[in-house]
């Protein structure tokens, strides 16, 4: 089967066919691949009942996901399996009772890859698929799951100071102490926005300031910003007696 596009309408006037295009449907070569506008989508959450819009949206969801799931099952077999012919597009149609239909299948005399895919999208709806960006997991909680793990049991955890030296007012919390080995751990992202950090970096003070006796170690993650590096960099020549020591090692050693 040679590479085709459809493109995706919402029926808005059932008496009237009126149609408004809301994505892009292509098969053959790499293929298949889905498009839905975002903007067409936020239109059309905007007039249509809000259960209408959920159904409408939901469809799309799973037909997004069969067509994703297709693809990647048949990486490497070049000619497209016409899951997605005339007949198949008539048959999603009437899932929706019409209400979403698709476009006679044109003819594409390009080969179908992802690279052409996005110049469609972008020549039918001016818009570009949006990349997804890997999230990097938050490490304050990484970090706390850990330390509240069973390894940390002769630890006092999120202790507050006034809680171990009486006449002090301070209620700032210390991840972990250890009063018999006078060891104290705290754990900081230097990647954190700068109010964030400076807060981070403020209680780390009143901390070496109320126990000028105890070893003290800062764990971390890797700066991955050029601002962390910096504030890092920082915070080691300020604080020469305080042990700075990266979160996987400091697993490692525990």
């Amino acid at each position: 089967m040679e590479s085709f596009y459809s493109i995706v309408y919402y029926k808005t006037n059932a008496l009237t066919d009126e149609l408004l295009s809301i994505g892009l449907l292509a098969g053959g070569g790499q293929g298949p691949y889905l498009f839905i506008s975002n903007s067409r989508l936020d239109l059309l959450k905007k007039t249509l009942h809000p259960n209408t819009f959920l159904s409408v949206n939901r469809h799309l969801k799973a037909l997004k996901e069969k067509v994703d799931v297709h693809r990647n099952e048949s990486a490497g077999i070049l000619l497209f399996d016409p899951v997605f012919s005339v007949d198949q597009l008539d048959a999603l149609s009437q899932r929706t009772k019409s209400a979403i239909v698709y476009s006679k299948p044109t003819t594409i005399n390009e080969w179908l890859d992802q690279v052409f895919f996005e110049k469609l999208t972008q020549a039918f709806f001016g818009e570009h698929k949006k990349k997804s960006v890997a999230k990097r997991p938050v490490f304050h909680l990484k970090w706390k799951a850990f330390y509240y793990s069973n390894k940390f049991q002769e630890w006092s955890k999120d202790i507050a100071i006034s809680s171990v030296i009486p006449d002090s007012v301070l209620n700032l919390t210390m991840d972990l102490f250890n009063h018999q080995e006078r060891k104290i751990i705290k754990g900081i992202d230097f990647d954190l926005g700068k109010t964030s950090l400076n807060r981070k970096l403020y209680e780390t003070d009143l901390i070496v300031s109320a126990f000028p006796n105890y070893d003290i170690t800062i764990v971390h993650p890797s700066p991955k910003k050029n601002t962390g590096k910096t504030a890092f960099e920082e915070t080691k020549k300020k604080y020469n007696k305080i042990d700075f020591i990266g979160f996987t090692q400091f697993k490692n050693l525990n």
